[in-house]
């Protein structure tokens, strides 16, 4: 009995001990390594695990799912970290449709040998989380051992933390993915725009990659509102917003820079790859009809297209090719497309 109990007010003092720390995560919410660089840590305190995965959802459908990958003792091949991706995936499709994943190796290195194949892997543990029935992410832990007593009883603690801080992680995603959202159309706004242009011609040139922006203006929007009303003009950027999304890959994303113009940027494509799929976009917006009720119509739009050339110093010239360029195509009679070079 004695026993009984001096177990009992140990698991306590470590539920509060892990409650602690988990705790303290609050305010990691928007560091995308140093959160899962944590719970890794903790769960390999509590739980010798040989490999872990964490996954958090980042509820926008452009942005990249991410699954971090903890290898504290050994090496991993390539093909191991394959099968433990997929694997887990197959587990959270029952929620939603996941595309696109990017592997991040928090710790641990990949090699072309090592002692873990996923058949010897006796503890594989795979578990969703969902908060307002949608996926809030994941977690996997694999061992080449079973989980003794001890072990099984800390994990019932961790994962009732973690269910805790997949919750508020999806919240802060929520929260951080409208604060970037033009309401109207829900496409990201001229703030995030110029965030992320920074950010991609900083990257283009440490990794020496292209990428292309379109500039896409309707034509005679003045005339559409001022014939039809702004209720209707205002439907028409919504509309156009959709067919853009549809139009695009998810990894292209799209702003609305302000009341008449909407940015498209295309990373990893050069000026002469971006040409064909803009002008096919230009031909299926010709050809579109608009319509809402009784009211209906067809229009045009004019594009500017610019890439991150080498002359391009700063987001200023790189803005500048692309006002240009859209400028040429509306003086050249609109329903262009044309190209600063």
């Amino acid at each position: 009995m004695v026993n009984e109990n001096s177990n009992e007010t140990k698991l306590l003092q470590t539920r509060l001990k892990i409650s602690k720390i988990f705790n303290t995560f609050v305010d990691m919410m928007q560091f995308e390594d140093r959160l899962p660089a944590n719970i890794f840590e903790v769960i390999n305190k509590y739980i010798k695990y040989d490999v872990s995965g964490l996954f958090f959802n980042e509820s926008d459908e452009s942005s990249r799912n991410i699954f971090n990958f903890s290898f504290p003792k050994n090496n991993i091949t390539i093909p191991l970290s394959e099968k433990i991706r997929d694997k887990f995936f197959d587990k959270m499709e029952k929620y939603k449709r996941i595309n696109e994943i990017q592997c991040n190796l928090i710790n641990g290195d990949v090699a072309e040998e090592s002692k873990i194949n996923y058949k010897n892997l006796k503890t594989k543990i795979i578990l969703p989380y969902t908060f307002s029935d949608k996926l809030a992410g994941g977690i996997f832990i694999g061992s080449t051992k079973e989980l003794n007593k001890k072990e099984k009883e800390y994990l019932n603690i961790i994962k009732e933390e973690l269910d805790k801080i997949f919750k508020l992680k999806y919240i802060f995603n929520e929260q951080a993915k409208h604060s970037l959202i033009d309401p109207m159309t829900g496409l990201y706004n001229r703030q995030e725009f110029d965030n992320t242009l920074d950010l991609e011609l900083h990257k283009a040139r440490r990794y020496i990659y292209n990428f292309s922006l379109a500039m896409i203006d309707i034509d005679y929007l003045g005339e559409i509102n001022k014939k039809y009303g702004r209720d209707f003009g205002d439907f028409v950027i919504t509309e156009l917003s959709s067919l853009l999304k549809k139009v695009f890959r998810k990894t292209d994303p799209i702003y609305r820079y302000n009341s008449e113009k909407i940015i498209v940027m295309l990373p990893f494509t050069p000026i002469t790859k971006s040409v064909i799929p803009i002008e096919r976009l230009r031909t299926a917006i010709a050809g579109y009809t608009f319509e809402k009720g009784k009211t209906k119509t067809n229009l045009t739009v004019s594009i500017g297209l610019c890439a991150n050339y080498s002359k391009m110093e700063n987001p200023e010239q790189l803005l500048y090719g692309l006002g240009t360029a859209l400028s040429r195509a509306k003086a050249n009679g609109r329903n262009k497309v044309d190209i600063f070079e």
